[in-house]
């Protein structure tokens, strides 16, 4: 019996998007379109998924599906609800803006927190989707079933 590995749940993205709203903003308030937590959120989502560049990580951003990108904190147009896709420079400018020490302390919070104590008293988590060999409940077998992380 193979463990299947779940998408990123509505309380999943609500905890990561918690824990990425304690990074500093860079940018000036008044100029502040995208929120920041939803901005890296995207980016950590594109990047999880293959994207190793910022117009890569744009054009993947405008091609989620509606729940995804709601799921992601990302920005709509109070007015027409059209999506508020970043553009490159934007996405660019704040990261690499950001503090870098608090963006890796924020993720590392989440990451432990989302670990599971496996028998041996080892904290393990699948970041890549895989299962990692031997952290497998008793009687499962660990695999490399990949799931779609974003359930889209």
């Amino acid at each position: 019996m193979q463990r299947r590995i779940l998408p990123l749940s509505e309380q999943d993205t609500s905890g990561l998007l918690q824990a990425l709203a304690r990074v500093p903003d860079p940018r000036d308030a008044g100029s502040r379109i995208h929120p920041l937590p939803g901005l890296l959120a995207i980016a950590i989502a594109a990047v999880v998924s293959g994207s190793s560049r910022v117009v890569g990580t744009v054009k993947w951003a405008a091609d989620l599906p509606d729940a995804a990108w709601d799921r992601l904190g990302a920005t709509r147009d109070v007015f027409t609800v059209a999506r508020r896709v970043p553009d490159d420079s934007t996405l660019s400018r704040v990261l690499t803006g950001i503090d870098a020490g608090a963006l890796d302390a924020a993720v590392c919070r989440r990451l432990l927190s989302r670990a599971v104590l496996t028998g041996a008293g080892r904290r393990v988590i699948a970041v890549d989707g895989k299962t990692l060999r031997g952290s497998a409940e008793s009687g499962a077998t660990s695999g490399d079933d990949r799931g779609d992380a974003l359930g889209s």
